[in-house]
């Protein structure tokens, strides 16, 4: 750790002594409360409070969010129960990895604003968590559970809802944060927002990180000649809203993100690769609202933009997604409500022209046809709302494939209320994922005679509130089952296996008084595959690659003094398998086991002239722990971020 951070960490508690000397002690408010009262709407795509969802719901706020000013988003993710984000810690130029309740990547849904983000070129459909920036979130939603019925295809495992920031109270506000770090890390976003109080709103920013960073791969020998793997990024958002007429709005955004950087040749292995990421986001949502009734339309484009440079040439990927939503709730008493919706969905992978050599030396372009599928989906929800104590949503979605032609998925999550402190709640439901572009229609083994993956999703599960609602308890358990995975054999992509992951959350979060709030999760996870031959027969293994068994989280928030808090979060891994293919052997499967590992970060932050500066540091790996995420590949050194934010 260098000295020029070590030095702004002690004016930090230095700052905080003085205040304390000047002012006296402070003395402490009346606690606060779990927030049950805050609206969500991912869990329904109605507007219902946290106490009123039939779900468990994460929201991760905007305070948290800025309480995590040194970290990136998969960092942040990363913290909560039941979310594994694979690398997290790596190089920062490496891909990120999600993971819910132990399901592969591509069976968990971004959406941003509610309205799903996805790359058709990429492996699986999977979008790149790279180019999306936090600076710009006023919150984070997160639903586990297959959410198929209310948003579709990929939402096997959940969804991942980021709430863009949108205008305040005043035409003019300013925001903007300026910070340095370790590895030569660069990070600066500046914005503004406002509104003429009732009519239009706005809000708009520009974010800027870079990083010398690390050697993505491990150095066999420990020699450090490896060359250092970094990244910069350039990201722009904004969003408008205005008022037509009473009850009717509609919301412009645009949404657009830039990510260079370097990669290494694989594991263990140096090499100087560039990369270039590019997201281009832009869309339109709208909303009448009068007496019971609410209808909502949303129309978004996504475009995805990769390239690779490596010792085997330049191979350029685009996808493109359309996605439109209209969906209506209608209020019919104070217990039932209903809503319905259509949702298109169009999935692209342009025409290409790329430049190859024939036989005899002459360069020929070579065509790449466009990849095209469309779903067509109509969908509905019944919510029943505290009969006696007892609510339900029951669900159904019907899916209409370009390719495959149908299929169908329901969900039903009902709750029970044993009193104001306990509640029950559980859930059935299907969920699917429908073949990519690539698997379809691709150059490799492509197959479009492929049918989606289909999942069965249960969980119970209850929650309890507290001494007075500070301090919250939950633990549920789940099983989730996928047939007919998708698989690349050496006749092509098939359809054949079957996925079943299981597992065990529990969390506590507790605010123990006016200054010191704390919370702890233990995860719990078992997940085997199913191969079945040619003749029938069957044969299941433990496949759960680098997702481990045991996992424990926690965290503490403490107000030192009225403007100085800080914050201290850690995890613990426990042993997991991982696959390497080592090229000293014909690149032949070699089966590996990741050793255990704890890690512990900290954060502080002291606040100016009224909140109106906030100086922070964050310091990621605290101990300087020695550990690994993916085989082969490093992990952060003791990291230091200092910087401050201004709010005007």
């Amino acid at each position: 750790m260098s000295k020029i951070y070590i030095l702004i960490l002690g004016l930090l508690l230095c700052a905080s002594s003085i205040q304390a000397q000047e002012t006296g002690p402070t003395e402490p408010a009346a606690a606060d409360t779990l927030e049950l009262d805050r609206v969500v709407v991912t869990a329904s795509k109605i507007p219902l409070t946290q106490r009123e969802t039939t779900k468990p719901v994460i929201v991760i706020s905007r305070a948290e969010i800025e309480q995590n000013s040194g970290r990136n988003l998969s960092q942040v993710l990363n913290q909560q129960s039941g979310i594994r984000v694979n690398d997290a810690y790596g190089a920062p130029s490496n891909g990120r990895i999600l993971y819910m309740q132990g399901a592969a990547a591509q069976n968990t849904l971004i959406l941003v604003d509610g309205l799903p983000i996805s790359d058709p070129s990429g492996v699986g459909g999977l979008f790149d968590l790279r180019l999306l920036p936090t600076n710009n979130l006023e919150r984070i939603e997160i639903i586990k559970g297959s959410q198929s019925t209310l948003y579709g295809t990929d939402a096997i495992a959940g969804v991942v809802n980021l709430i863009t920031r949108s205008g305040g109270d005043r035409l003019v506000n300013a925001n903007g944060q300026l910070s340095y770090g370790s590895f030569n890390t660069f990070g600066g976003n500046v914005g503004i927002s406002g509104s003429d109080g009732e009519r239009v709103s706005y809000s708009v920013s520009y974010n800027r990180e870079s990083s010398d960073g690390f050697s993505a791969a491990s150095e066999p020998d420990d020699s450090s000649n490896f060359g250092d793997d970094g990244f910069t990024m350039d990201a722009f958002h904004a969003k408008a809203k205005a008022t037509i007429t009473d009850g009717f709005t509609i919301s412009p955004f645009v949404n657009f993100s830039q990510n260079e950087g370097d990669f290494d040749g694989g594991s263990f292995q140096d090499a100087d690769n560039s990369y270039t990421l590019e997201l281009v986001n832009p869309g339109l949502q709208a909303l009448f609202s009068k007496g019971d009734l609410r209808l909502n339309g949303g129309y978004n484009f996504t475009q995805t933009l990769r390239s690779f440079e490596s010792q085997f040439g330049v191979n350029e990927f685009e996808g493109r997604l359309h996605n439109a939503d209209l969906f209506g709730d209608y209020r019919i008493s104070d217990n039932l409500q209903v809503l319905a919706g259509l949702n298109l969905q169009d999935f692209i992978i342009p025409e290409t022209v790329e430049e190859t050599v024939n036989e005899e030396g002459e360069t020929v372009p070579v065509m790449d046809p466009r990849r095209d599928a469309q779903i067509l989906s109509p969908y509905a929800t019944i919510y029943l709302k505290d009969l006696d104590g007892f609510s339900a949503e029951i669900g159904y979605r019907l899916n209409n494939h370009s390719e495959y032609g149908n299929n169908s998925t329901f969900s039903f999550a009902p709750a029970y209320d044993l009193s104001d402190q306990v509640k029950l709640y559980g859930s059935i439901s299907s969920g699917f994922k429908a073949p990519t572009l690539d698997e379809l229609f691709g150059p490799f083994g492509a197959n479009s005679e492929l049918d989606p993956q289909e999942s069965l999703y249960y969980n119970v599960g209850v929650e309890s509130y507290l001494m007075d609602q500070t301090l919250k308890l939950s633990a549920q358990y789940f099983n989730r089952e996928i047939d007919d995975l998708i698989l690349f054999t050496a006749q092509g992509y098939t359809n054949r296996d079957r996925q079943n992951d299981q597992g065990v959350e529990l969390t506590a979060d507790w605010i123990i008084n006016s200054r010191l709030k704390a919370g702890a999760w233990y995860n719990y996870l078992d997940g085997e595959i199913t191969t079945f031959g040619q003749n029938g027969e069957s044969n299941s293994r433990s496949n759960l690659i680098r997702r481990p068994t045991n996992s424990f989280g926690f965290h503490a928030g403490m107000a030192v003094a009225k403007d100085l808090h800080i914050r201290i979060d850690g995890e613990y891994n426990g042993e997991r398998d991982d696959l390497f293919f080592n090229p000293a052997n014909n690149f032949a499967r070699e089966d590996v086991t990741l050793d255990a590992y704890t890690l512990v970060n900290f954060y502080s932050e002291y606040r100016v002239n009224e909140g109106r500066i906030t100086i922070f540091a964050d310091v990621k790996n605290l101990f300087n722990s020695d550990f690994t995420e993916v085989y082969g590949f490093n992990t952060t050194s003791t990291a230091v971020k200092a910087g401050f934010r201004l709010n005007l």
